[in-house]
């Protein structure tokens, strides 16, 4: 893993922000609970004297800059870890890829060589966007709305989502160079792990017995999280990160975590 130096030569002219462009494909993020524990309380020296119920409601504001704008966290999750590395985010874009930009992973074959990118907006918001990478990128969320064609990833295994004429829906189970099998979804449908009790039964041994539920809704389709390793989903178009995110390049897990200016 490398991480290239986030200062570019003076002759390279630096892209400005895209511009807003939200998805609203996410209902919401999952919480990153794992890796933003609190941290305990330090314990008072001897001799200290607790502060009384009127010194703290009368203390002041932890300090944070008022004009100068905020960075984010970019966490480079290790393998089969909550953990891993932390790259502080000072300017207003960074480039993830296998071979190109700020953050370069160089050992994860499934990641494109400019791969996804991060664009701090002008509201000082920040935006995950796909830079056209062959596997695409896929966001972690707890439910989504899926239309004809999206696609999700639940454990190791992708599936595109297909609407028929006729309204019926299925889910297709995506291979490196084909489609495979075919699970129709009817009403409400439960997927989990094969030998379980889930109606679409997925040989995965990252799945959970039941790992995700799709609903047919008044809005239209819906899909739910159930499983430890998340409901993942490619994204169609950029997306804002209002919390902490976490996304996947390739196979490389990212937890991005903007801080308050």
């Amino acid at each position: 893993m490398a991480v290239r130096d986030p200062n570019p030569p003076v002759a390279q002219s630096i892209p400005t922000p895209r511009p807003a462009e939200v998805s609203t494909l996410f209902e919401s993020f999952d919480s990153w609970a794992q890796l933003l524990k609190a941290a305990p309380p330090a314990e008072p020296e001897v001799g200290d004297t607790p502060p009384t119920a009127a010194d703290t409601s009368a203390e002041a504001p932890i300090f944070h800059p008022l004009q100068r704008r905020a960075m984010g966290l970019l966490h480079i999750v290790d393998d089969g870890r909550e953990t891993g590395e932390t790259i502080r985010i000072r300017d207003d874009w960074v480039v993830i890829g296998r071979s190109e930009g700020k953050v370069v992973i160089p050992h994860d074959t499934a990641m494109s060589a400019r791969h996804a990118r991060i664009d701090r907006l002008p509201d000082g918001s920040w935006q995950l966007s796909d830079e056209g990478s062959a596997a695409g990128t896929l966001v972690r969320a707890a439910a989504a709305r899926l239309r004809h064609g999206s696609i999700v990833q639940l454990g190791a295994t992708r599936l595109l989502f297909e609407v028929q004429a006729t309204g019926s829906a299925c889910l297709v189970e995506v291979r490196s160079n084909h489609l495979g099998r075919r699970h129709e979804c009817v009403g409400a449908t439960t997927i989990g792990r094969a030998g379980g009790a889930a109606a679409i039964a997925l040989d995965d041994p990252f799945i959970s017995p039941l790992h995700a539920e799709v609903h047919l809704t008044p809005r239209g389709w819906k899909m739910i999280n159930r499983g430890l390793n998340g409901l993942w989903v490619k994204l169609e178009a950029p997306v804002k990160m209002a919390g902490p995110s976490q996304f996947l390049c390739g196979e490389q897990r990212f937890v991005f975590e903007p801080l308050l200016g």
